[in-house]
């Protein structure tokens, strides 16, 4: 079979598109399908690109109408060499892609992994941040500002062959206010062979945050908790990643005094990254809403405790032995003084570590397989 995935970001960028579009990439293509992957990126080209089994083009980012006309024009030339486009974004880079595959008539599957509209168009606008379902239960969504981006989103959605959702709840929300019928669930997978050369160590004073920086992390309210929490004053917070609000979240660690205690690296590549954190003392995810983030499922697998927001829709929601409240700094500072209490933190450390989630991304790619020839006839 012959697959083009067309994605908004791609390694080395911090999120779980990029990641989760190089890995499953990879084991299509490993599977024995012809994949070639269409995304935006900082730069055309990256020395480690080499190393991909299938074939890759980066659009380098630069005006928005521009991106979204190139983005347009190469998913045009290659929709019709594939049997199938495979779409991880439905709005900056799935409008273009949604448009040209329905031009030469190839059918186009969209993942839904994150949710456009409230994360980008809501969250970054400085609205009052609210979780991703109160967005839509207030009608939100529905406001004049909205809704040519609602109503674009749900053209793209509405015309696919097939929408997958990593959550069930997520699906739940866009079949009720999208109108959706075409739908599925594919979990994301917890790696296993991927991290089988991490070894974790004895669990350092850092804690750590790995992903995008961005409103939907909450990354403010992480900040003024760890200035807030009562802890040794050893004990250190790295955030690691990239994004529109690292300018924003340097001049908070600096008025709050925390230069020497917290600091920002860029993202790495997920092999780097994980042996980066593999001895950190947790995870710490205070997102307003997370839907099904991969770092939780990394983190599992290389034994790092996380303690993740409750506005998330995860598998193992209902396992998680701790969560923040991300409308509380100090709820979220308690949960660091937690983790900082050694007796607490060993108990918390093994009910997470303790969590089995048997699907890996064998099943992952099955699953899409599975839905790719229904729709293909091959």
């Amino acid at each position: 079979m012959k697959i083009l995935i067309v994605t908004g970001i791609f390694e080395p960028e911090s999120g779980g598109p990029a990641v989760y579009a190089a890995k499953i990439a990879e084991k299509l293509s490993v599977a024995g399908n012809t994949v070639s992957v269409l995304t935006y990126s900082p730069k055309e080209r990256y020395d480690f690109d080499a190393q991909y089994k299938f074939s890759l083009k980066r659009i380098v980012r630069g005006n928005k109408l521009l991106n979204r006309i190139k983005m347009f024009f190469a998913a045009l030339s290659r929709a019709r060499e594939n049997d199938i486009v495979y779409m991880l974004d439905w709005f900056a880079a799935g409008l273009p892609a949604a448009l040209a595959s329905r031009i030469r008539r190839v059918p186009y599957v969209v993942r839904v992994g994150g949710d456009y509209l409230w994360e980008q168009k809501y969250l970054e606008s400085n609205a009052t941040p609210v979780s991703l379902s109160d967005f839509y239960e207030r009608g939100l969504y529905a406001r004049f500002l909205y809704k040519p981006f609602f109503w674009a989103i749900r053209s793209v959605l509405s015309h696919a062959s097939k929408v997958i959702f990593n959550s069930d709840k997520q699906q739940g929300i866009y079949v009720r206010f999208y109108g959706l019928s075409n739908t599925a669930t594919v979990y994301n997978p917890v790696p296993r062979l991927e991290t089988t050369g991490i070894v974790r160590g004895m669990a350092t004073h850092e804690f750590v945050y790995c992903g995008r920086f961005i409103v939907m992390k909450n990354l403010t309210a992480l900040i003024r908790a760890f200035a807030k929490a009562r802890i040794p004053a050893d004990y250190s917070l790295v955030l690691i990643g990239d994004g529109p609000r690292w300018e924003e979240l340097a001049r908070l660690v600096e008025t709050l005094g925390l230069k020497t205690r917290v600091k920002i690296q860029h993202s790495m590549h997920l092999p780097d990254l994980l042996e980066r954190i593999k001895n950190c003392r947790a995870f710490i995810l205070p997102s307003w809403t997370d839907i099904s983030p991969n770092q939780v499922y990394e983190a599992l697998a290389i034994g790092l405790p996380a303690v993740v927001t409750k506005e998330n829709y995860l598998s193992i929601h209902d396992s998680l032995p701790e969560m923040i409240d991300p409308t509380s700094v100090a709820d979220i500072a308690s949960k660091l003084e937690m983790l900082a209490d050694d007796v607490r933190y060993k108990k918390f450390a093994e009910a997470f570590t303790s969590i089995t989630f048997a699907h890996d991304w064998d099943d992952v790619v099955r699953q899409h397989l599975e839905i790719f020839k229904k729709i293909a006839n091959v």
